[in-house]
């Protein structure tokens, strides 16, 4: 399946830091459930390059293995370098059209929106494909207002921040159908099991509302179809065997 058909069926995101484990809790934590792994690069503390590199190298490694996705948190100049599946932009000055041009024009881009502004901005950029929406259920609810979780065409969005097995079911009620998950599973004593229990809440919500179906139908496109013309139009032909 092509990045965009993941992305749209995507429903839990890790957002793992450099601990130097990464590689080795990807494997794991992609068995648990996770549909994307997203390294996170502080822009503070950037990640050297050659960190980085081994980072993801594991975590795409152990992508292939579940039809999973890379992902990458952090600057666009590295992410250009990284080349992960997708990439969400930390900086909220960062120009999504100019970070278009340097990763390549069929990147896949995030944005992290923390009020409605910022998620009605998203919303209606034509550079950015996808949306994390946190902290608070208040935004979550005001994400699900305007791009119902149901909405075939509507961008995919995760909620995030604090979003832990215990408070899950909240999200979901407030509208939710995706969540981006950092320390819940990045501190587990069993992250891929952490990842399973997020994951099976969610196909739970997901399977129980007849409407995501339509989303599910809607990641494959529109089946070809093929149309006949009345009987008696088309003129008798002779086939040669």
């Amino acid at each position: 399946m092509g990045i965009a058909t993941r992305l749209k069926l995507a429903r839990l995101l890790w957002i793992a830091p450099d601990t130097g484990v990464v590689g080795d809790l990807a494997r794991p934590v992609f068995a648990g459930g996770a549909d994307i792994i997203a390294l996170a690069d502080d822009p503070s503390h950037p990640i050297a390059d050659d960190t980085a590199e081994e980072a993801l190298a594991g975590i795409l490694e152990a992508a292939r293995v579940t039809q999973g996705l890379s992902g990458y948190f952090g600057r666009t100049v590295s992410a250009a370098k990284l080349s992960p599946d997708v990439v969400v932009l930390v900086d909220p000055e960062a120009n999504t059209a100019r970070a278009r041009q340097l990763l390549g024009e069929w990147s896949v881009i995030g944005r992290e929106c923390h009020d409605r502004a910022e998620v009605d901005a998203a919303l209606a950029d034509p550079c950015v494909d996808f949306l994390l929406v946190g902290p608070g259920l208040e935004l979550v609810r005001y994400a699900a207002s305007v791009a119902p979780a149901h909405d075939p065409d509507a961008k995919p969005w995760f909620a995030v921040r604090g979003i832990s097995a215990r408070s899950i079911d909240a999200v979901v009620r407030a509208g939710a159908m995706r969540v981006a998950v950092g320390h819940a599973i990045t501190h587990a004593e069993d992250p891929g099991e952490v990842a399973a229990q997020l994951k099976d809440a969610l196909r739970v919500a997901w399977n129980a509302d007849d409407r995501m179906e339509a989303v599910t139908m809607s990641a494959f496109g529109t089946s070809p179809k093929l149309t006949f013309p009345p009987a008696g139009t088309i003129p008798d032909t002779e086939i040669e065997l």
